[in-house]
């Protein structure tokens, strides 16, 4: 699975070089429009093919106009972009998420990103939900990210293999064998609890209840791996960028103590997290509002996340914003969950948080 073709490997290559050994343009070229489009002109001619300027790659069709959007050459699909200049990396193309490599060529199949797995079909379209690659079931979230581990689809609990394998038969897990049919879902009296739901899409939602597309992850810090936040880079090396958003919203990232309130029957008790929160961040909950950090453009997100000592959020039934109810001793987390989505480069970055304890 996670291993490119040869022909794959060497097709790359050799786009690479051709790409690499082209001259760059000198001083004497110069940009020009018609109704037409742009081209370049080279002296008393017009560039053609692949050129690089003043450090970015641009692409002429054979009558000298700039392409923009996909481009074909030789059978590689390349994307450049309205300004001409050739993209790498992640390529959102009409809601489509597509990814191109280090020379610019469209990948196909299984992409490692910053140790994070994605399945790009023969198309480029990144793949969510269900895969079937040569018979084999993966599963994938919206991010598009792998998945591995127990996790619950449309109300079903299946296994991942550590390569993203959907498992079948008797699998023991910590321990304890759990049977597993031939369509994946576990079956019999023991089943595992899974740390993660979705529906069929790969849309995250509440361990046991598929019809809430609203999502209880907690997402980590550009870590990567499967169920990583979109994109986000491996590692954990902070860069500039990241420290950038961190700087200017850790401390709305910060939740209060919380102090949950037992019901009258001492069964239940509730735990407003509204009550504690930054009035800026309550009044933004849920929402996604455009904000600019050192000249770079993001689309700002906050969200709670809850979850019991387990890791799940089995148990816990949501009553208003931000406002739970759980059994009487339960223990758990609170978490606040900022992201910031850089739309130019469709990297998706986290700001650095910690969980705040509760115990019912």
């Amino acid at each position: 699975m996670k291993s490119l073709k040869l022909r794959k490997i060497v097709a790359s290559v050799v786009a690479a070089l051709t790409i690499a050994t082209l001259s760059p343009i000198g001083a004497s070229a110069e940009w020009k429009q018609d109704s037409n489009g742009w081209w370049n002109t080279e002296g008393n001619s017009y560039s053609t093919g692949w050129r690089s300027i003043d450090g970015n790659w641009y692409y002429f069709d054979s009558t000298g106009y700039m392409k923009t959007g996909w481009a074909n050459d030789g059978g590689t699909w390349y994307y450049m972009q309205p300004s001409g200049e050739m993209r790498t990396g992640w390529v959102n193309d009409g809601g489509t998420w597509y990814y191109t490599n280090a020379s610019g060529a469209m990948q196909t199949g299984w992409v490692n990103d910053r140790g994070t797995w994605y399945y790009l079909q023969s198309s480029g379209a990144m793949k969510t939900g269900w895969i079937n690659d040569n018979g084999v079931w993966y599963f994938a979230s919206t991010s598009g990210a792998m998945q591995t581990g127990v996790i619950e689809v449309n109300g079903k609990v299946y296994y991942l293999a550590a390569n993203g394998a959907m498992a079948t038969g008797n699998v023991t897990i910590n321990g304890v064998t759990y049977t597993f049919a031939a369509s994946g879902e576990a079956i019999g009296d023991k089943k595992p609890t899974p740390t993660l739901a979705f529906t069929s899409a790969g849309v995250p939602v509440k361990v046991n209840d598929p019809s809430d597309t609203t999502g209880t992850t907690i997402p980590t810090t550009k870590t990567g791996g499967g169920g990583g936040g979109h994109h986000s880079s491996g590692g954990s090396t902070v860069d500039p960028e990241q420290a950038a958003i961190d700087n200017k919203y850790a401390q709305e990232a910060v939740i209060p103590e919380i102090k949950p309130v037992l019901s009258d029957d001492k069964k239940t008790a509730t735990i407003n997290v509204a009550a504690v929160l930054a009035p800026k961040f309550k009044e933004e909950l849920g929402q996604e509002k455009p904000d600019n950090i050192d000249g770079v453009d993001y689309l700002v997100k906050k969200d709670i996340t809850i979850s019991t000592a387990d890791g799940t959020d089995v148990g816990i039934t949501q009553t208003g914003l931000a406002e739970y109810k759980v059994t009487a001793g339960t223990k758990g987390t609170v978490t606040a969950v900022i992201s910031l989505l850089n739309p130019k480069t469709g990297q998706l970055y986290y700001v650095s948080s910690q969980s705040t304890p509760f115990q019912a």
